[in-house]
């Protein structure tokens, strides 16, 4: 697997550079990361790939997370052929809890 794609450094990023604001986070590390949209397809392709070497107990949570990617994916290559104003290309996660 290509290393821009494991999940790990991106969700852990913190929030883009270009936002002029601070977001509200915990003290103890980042709290927003952000993955390309445009990555969002081979990184599900990528995790269904090793899906089947992954222990059985975290099988199901790859493949979920392999979906999730697939569908906004889909929805971001729709948007970007099929509305002119969409200009979205990035996935957020909050990190909670």
């Amino acid at each position: 697997m290509d290393e821009d794609l494991l999940l790990y450094p991106h969700v852990f990023s913190g929030p883009p550079k270009e936002i002029p604001f601070l977001f509200p986070h915990a003290v103890d590390g980042p709290h927003i990361g952000m993955f390309p949209l445009a990555k969002a397809g081979p990184a599900a392709d990528a995790y269904r790939a090793v899906s089947g070497s992954v222990s059985p107990e975290f099988r199901h949570e790859v493949d979920r997370f392999a979906s999730l990617l697939e569908s906004e994916h889909g929805e971001w290559e729709y948007a970007t052929k099929a509305l002119d104003w969409y200009d979205q290309d990035t996935i957020f996660f909050s990190i909670t809890g």
